[in-house]
């Protein structure tokens, strides 16, 4: 997946914001965030395309996977210990070869995208935009 232009990214963020504007609140369920987002990442400098998916588990655990290719390179990942917390937020450990770290994500109203930040667990005091848009 190329890099992604900051136009295109600039029209992205416009329509997740107009999705996520403020509403009443909506109590949220796992079932609720279950399906493929696609989006993008921010990644050594960059953005580049991720697809994101939550699934419910056997266990009947709500888990999530996502990939993305940075510089050539493909790379896949895992999401674990979702915590939903307030209103249409997550709280959740990504994890892949190159390292790990702690993915916050709101909902917009009618879970049909996020807006996240993410940080490496080395380094916690940078974050970085993470976000997706449910494909139909």
């Amino acid at each position: 997946m190329p890099f992604i232009s900051a136009s295109r990214i600039t029209g992205f963020l416009l329509a997740v914001a107009f999705v996520a504007a403020p509403a009443q609140a909506q109590e949220m369920t796992p079932a609720d965030i279950v399906g493929v987002y696609q989006g993008f990442v921010s990644s050594s400098g960059a953005y580049w395309e991720i697809t994101t998916t939550f699934k419910i588990d056997e266990a009947g655990q709500l888990v999530g996977s996502y990939i993305y290719d940075e510089n050539g390179g493909s790379y896949m990942g895992e999401l674990s210990r979702i915590r939903l917390t307030d209103d249409r937020k997550i709280v959740t450990i990504w994890s892949e070869a190159l390292g790990s770290g702690v993915l916050e994500a709101e909902f917009s109203e009618g879970f049909s995208a996020f807006t996240g930040l993410w940080s490496g667990l080395e380094d916690d005091d940078a974050v970085y935009p993470w976000v997706g848009k449910r494909l139909e």
